[in-house]
Parts: C-alpha cells; sequence; structure tokens
C-alpha cells in the first residue's frame, strides 16, 4: 500500500490518500441484494439490513461478532502521538493494511481528519447532546431513518455502546480531560448513508461523559478507485 499525504494550499495536512495494490478482497465488507445489506468480517456476518421499499430508512440487526482489527491503544502511545492527526493517521493506515479484519482492499481509499459533523452542530447544543443525537440507537436491532436523518452523517456502532461506568470508558475519560485521546475510527458507507465506527466506542462513549469534541479520521473508498 502507498501512503501520501495530502495538505491544502497552505500547508495544512488534510489526510491520507491510500493506494491498495495487494488486497483483492475485503475482509471486511459490504454485500447487497436487492433492497438487503449483509456487513460481513472474516466470513461472520456483522450487520444485517434491509432497505424500506419507500427508501424511508434501513432496519438493521447487529450480531456482536465484529471485532476492531486495532490493537488495544495505550495510554503513552495516546500521550506520545496527541494533537497530530497526521501521526495517528499513519498509524491507523498501518492496521488498515496489514492487521485481519480491515475493509481495506484494492482501489483508492481517502483517510481524512475532516468531516462534516461540526460545521452541523447548532451553537447552543452541546457536545454531549449533539454526539448523542448523531448516534443510530438501537441493539441488536435499530433503524436508520432517511427521512429524518436525510444526509446528516449519523453514526452506527458495530457494537454496543459502552456506558460511562465501564472500566474502559473511565480509562479514557481521563485522556479526554487531558486532550489525549486517540482518534475514532469511523468509515463511511454509502448504501447506509451512515458512518460506522470501525474502532473506538470507548473513545467515543468518553468523548460524550466529558462533553469534548472527539477527534474523528474518516476512511471511505474514493468512487471510481479500481
Amino acid at each position: 500500500m502507498q501512503r501520501s499525504d495530502l495538505t491544502r494550499d497552505d500547508g495544512t495536512w488534510v489526510g491520507l490518500s491510500l493506494d491498495v495494490q495487494t488486497r483483492h478482497q475485503p475482509e471486511l465488507c459490504v454485500f447487497s441484494a436487492g433492497p438487503r445489506l449483509l456487513v460481513s468480517q472474516l466470513s461472520l456476518p456483522v450487520l444485517l439490513a434491509v432497505v424500506e421499499e419507500t427508501l424511508q430508512g434501513v432496519d438493521f440487526w447487529r450480531t456482536d461478532a465484529y471485532r476492531s482489527f486495532v490493537p488495544p491503544l495505550r495510554a503513552d502511545v495516546g500521550r506520545a502521538l496527541s494533537g497530530s492527526q497526521q501521526r495517528w493517521a499513519h498509524r491507523f493506515a498501518q492496521y488498515l493494511s496489514e492487521a485481519p479484519g480491515s475493509p481495506l482492499h484494492e482501489g483508492r481509499w481517502l483517510l481524512s481528519c475532516e468531516s462534516p459533523f461540526q460545521r452541523w452542530r447548532p451553537s447552543a447544543t452541546s457536545q454531549a447532546e449533539y454526539w448523542k443525537s448523531m448516534l443510530v440507537e438501537g441493539h441488536p436491532g435499530g433503524y436508520i431513518d432517511w427521512f429524518l436523518h436525510s444526509h446528516s452523517w449519523e453514526v452506527l456502532p458495530l457494537r454496543p455502546m459502552p456506558g460511562p461506568g465501564d472500566s474502559r470508558v473511565k480509562a479514557y475519560r481521563k485522556q479526554a480531560r487531558e486532550g489525549t485521546l486517540p482518534p475514532v475510527l469511523l468509515w463511511w458507507v454509502s448504501g447506509l448513508d451512515c458512518h460506522l465506527v470501525l474502532d473506538g466506542h470507548a473513545r467515543l462513549a468518553a468523548a460524550i461523559a466529558e462533553s469534548v469534541e472527539p477527534a474523528l479520521l474518516q476512511l471511505q473508498r474514493l468512487r471510481g478507485a479500481r
């Protein structure tokens, strides 16, 4: 895999271009057959979904089979890389390329720190309120509402979100207060019109509990890439 840093005209880093040539089959992938969608990881069903005939939403069912391909991120690593989305992006790109269970396959991908979320957050809404509203609720089943939330870039966890008292969340809450919380890794899936949380469920829960803006890295396959 070839990585290329992407910058604006002023030199500001905005993301990584990932040119994948050797992985012909994704190990985390989306299958579709008419209105039905299946997200599978290493041949195990992770998420089943059915698009409504009226195209107003999607019913889904999670199987609890999803496992993150990112190893646990130690606090000292968080402190060492804090404040550098670029360094975190290169770290996550390595996991995406080398670890089993990743969605990467042949083509060109973008791993970006830019997302539409914060541009649309009402100024009177706290970070906790906003991010709670962006999470698609329901376990094991739920509903993605395309009618009320069309193009709102909602976030669908691939496993249940841990509560504020979870041991991992407690540890990450301290990092959130210190400003060293690692980014949450999201994957944009156009067939669901939402982001899937690939890694960072506990980190996102910690950011919500502390009402701070979570750092994000968003993965998407570029249209027309082969």
